[in-house]
Protein backbone atom coordinates (compact mmCIF):
# COMPACT_ATOMS: atom_id res chain seq x y z
CA UNK A 1 0.00 0.00 0.00
CA UNK A 2 1.48 3.17 -1.15
CA UNK A 3 0.94 6.07 1.99
CA UNK A 4 -1.62 8.62 0.85
CA UNK A 5 -2.52 12.09 2.35
CA UNK A 6 -5.25 12.11 5.30
CA UNK A 7 -6.50 14.45 7.70
CA UNK A 8 -6.22 14.28 11.57
CA UNK A 9 -7.28 15.89 14.38
CA UNK A 10 -5.18 16.03 17.12
CA UNK A 11 -4.93 16.92 21.19
CA UNK A 12 -1.84 17.39 22.31
CA UNK A 13 -0.16 15.96 19.82
CA UNK A 14 -2.06 12.98 20.16
CA UNK A 15 -4.72 11.63 17.33
CA UNK A 16 -8.12 11.81 18.05
CA UNK A 17 -9.84 11.76 14.79
CA UNK A 18 -9.15 10.11 11.27
CA UNK A 19 -10.68 11.89 8.15
CA UNK A 20 -9.79 9.59 5.18
CA UNK A 21 -12.11 11.33 1.82
CA UNK A 22 -15.66 11.51 3.48
CA UNK A 23 -15.28 8.69 6.16
CA UNK A 24 -14.64 9.86 9.62
CA UNK A 25 -12.95 7.49 12.13
CA UNK A 26 -12.53 8.12 16.11
CA UNK A 27 -9.28 6.98 17.24
CA UNK A 28 -10.26 4.47 20.22
CA UNK A 29 -6.65 4.19 21.29
CA UNK A 30 -2.94 4.70 20.58
CA UNK A 31 -1.66 1.53 20.66
CA UNK A 32 2.06 2.69 20.08
CA UNK A 33 4.45 5.33 19.14
CA UNK A 34 7.46 5.94 17.55
CA UNK A 35 9.59 8.24 15.25
CA UNK A 36 11.51 7.44 11.90
CA UNK A 37 14.51 9.34 10.70
CA UNK A 38 13.42 7.20 6.89
CA UNK A 39 16.65 8.12 4.20
CA UNK A 40 17.71 11.54 5.92
CA UNK A 41 21.33 11.21 3.34
CA UNK A 42 18.26 11.04 1.09
CA UNK A 43 16.51 14.52 2.28
CA UNK A 44 13.78 12.06 3.83
CA UNK A 45 12.44 14.01 6.74
CA UNK A 46 11.78 12.53 10.07
CA UNK A 47 8.33 10.98 10.63
CA UNK A 48 6.23 10.27 13.52
CA UNK A 49 4.14 6.85 13.72
CA UNK A 50 1.66 5.64 15.77
CA UNK A 51 -0.32 2.60 15.29
CA UNK A 52 -4.12 3.14 16.25
CA UNK A 53 -7.40 1.37 16.80
CA UNK A 54 -10.42 2.94 15.39
CA UNK A 55 -13.77 2.69 16.46
CA UNK A 56 -14.59 0.21 13.30
CA UNK A 57 -12.63 -2.29 15.28
CA UNK A 58 -9.63 -1.87 12.59
CA UNK A 59 -5.80 -0.86 13.23
CA UNK A 60 -4.22 1.51 10.81
CA UNK A 61 -0.92 2.87 10.94
CA UNK A 62 -0.32 6.73 10.16
CA UNK A 63 2.30 9.21 10.48
CA UNK A 64 2.93 12.60 10.17
CA UNK A 65 5.69 14.37 8.12
CA UNK A 66 7.49 16.52 11.11
CA UNK A 67 8.71 18.87 8.30
CA UNK A 68 5.59 19.54 6.26
CA UNK A 69 3.47 18.33 8.73
CA UNK A 70 1.00 16.63 6.57
CA UNK A 71 -1.05 13.45 7.76
CA UNK A 72 -0.75 9.69 5.88
CA UNK A 73 -2.16 6.55 5.95
CA UNK A 74 0.26 4.05 6.49
CA UNK A 75 -1.14 0.39 6.54
CA UNK A 76 -4.41 -1.26 7.41
CA UNK A 77 -4.39 -4.67 9.70
CA UNK A 78 -6.56 -6.81 8.70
Amino acid sequence: MKPFSIEVQCRDGTPLMIRCGDNALQVEKVLERWRDTGCWWEGESEKAFFRVLCQDGGIREIYCDLLSRQWFLYRIYD
